[in-house]
């Protein structure tokens, strides 16, 4: 096994000093020729020359890590999520480490510890359900904390630090409307969790659109699935069994568990029923390619929370204050649009 090249192996492959060698690599201004930097440049890539990032960190004070915590990896939204966050941040030499809280607050309370001990630069925080609920504990957390967090995708009531999410009780209004406009009266809901804030609010944004137009939900037709492909499997029967005409599933997990009992009890959807899903993020696996369903655009989620992060990384370097990400907090809230498929007809 050959060792690690060093910045004085490609200062003796160049005749030059490990300085000049060092600057050049790292972009910075020297007085050397623009033949001669391109030398150094050519031969390090030659040599295999990889940074050592141990070293430079503690040179530069920075980690050039970045952390995210998501509630639950199995989720294709947060997988797909995880992606986007991970490219924006290569874009600046980043890497990023992805954890799952399983979206336990106790968890959650651990890992954002181990993150602090491992001196990561910092932290996308898509915080567990019951810390949206009260965030006192998880605030108090943060501000402990000696790196940049943005609240990623989940959003809490207080605005105490940088956020960025969808408007969940707009996306829940889309698809109401649909229905609406497609004449359906009788209709169904399987929502996520009872203590999710995304999905109350996805559900909310249904119901009261819903209610504008003088349609309730009957309480049996009121699911939960907990996000899951089986949640909306199993709810299936009671929805089928009931005669309604359309059903909104708050993920297209869900809808995709609920289309799958359809399937098995020759029922088809839309001609038997109709079926709107959430997120967006099966149709570019190649996976129920014909849901209608809502979309949050991820990659703009991923941009305006690396947007944050670059911005109040920059502050913490220029010492303004000892935890300026703390300061002065923005949200960006992105607007949901609907993707128009062939799971909902009209009904007469």
């Amino acid at each position: 096994m050959s060792n690690r090249t060093t910045l004085r192996d490609v200062a003796k492959a160049t005749g030059v000093s490990i300085t000049t060698v060092s600057l050049v690599l790292n972009n910075h201004p020297t007085r050397v020729s623009e033949e001669k930097r391109e030398l150094i440049k050519r031969k390090a890539s030659e040599l295999n020359y990889v940074p050592n990032q141990t070293a430079r960190s503690l040179v530069t004070k920075r980690s050039m890590l970045l952390a995210l915590l998501v509630p639950d990896i199995e989720n294709l939204f947060f997988a797909s999520l995880a992606k986007e966050i991970e490219d924006e941040c290569s874009t600046d030499g980043y890497s990023l480490i992805i954890a799952n809280s399983n979206d336990s607050k106790n968890t959650e309370r651990q890992l954002l510890q181990q993150f602090e001990a491992r001196n990561i630069d910092g932290l996308f925080l898509i915080p567990s359900s019951e810390s949206t609920k009260d965030s006192t504990d998880l605030r108090s957390e943060v501000a402990q904390m000696s790196c940049p967090v943005v609240l990623t995708d989940r959003l809490v009531r207080e605005q105490w630090c940088d956020a960025a999410g969808s408007d969940n009780y707009q996306g829940g209004q889309l698809a109401a409307r649909l229905f609406v406009e497609a004449g359906h009266t009788h209709i169904a809901c399987i929502s996520g969790r009872h203590d999710n804030g995304n999905a109350e609010a996805r559900k909310a944004g249904f119901v009261d659109e819903l209610g504008k137009n003088h349609i309730t939900i009957d309480p049996q037709l009121d699911c939960y699935g907990a996000y899951r492909f089986d949640g909306g499997y199993q709810t299936a029967d009671r929805i089928l069994d009931s005669g309604a005409t359309a059903v909104f599933c708050c993920n297209d997990l869900m809808a995709l568990g609920f289309s799958k009992r359809a399937e098995e009890r020759n029922l088809s959807i839309p001609e038997d029923i109709s079926l709107i899903g959430y997120d967006n993020v099966l149709n570019s696996l190649g996976i129920a390619s014909n849901l209608t369903t809502i979309d949050q655009d991820i990659p703009q989620l991923a941009k305006s929370c690396h947007a944050y992060m670059m911005n109040r990384i920059k502050q913490k370097a220029s010492k303004l204050s000892p935890a300026p990400w703390l300061n002065d907090p923005q949200t960006s809230l992105l607007k949901p649009k609907m993707i128009i498929k062939g799971s909902v007809r009209t009904v007469k």
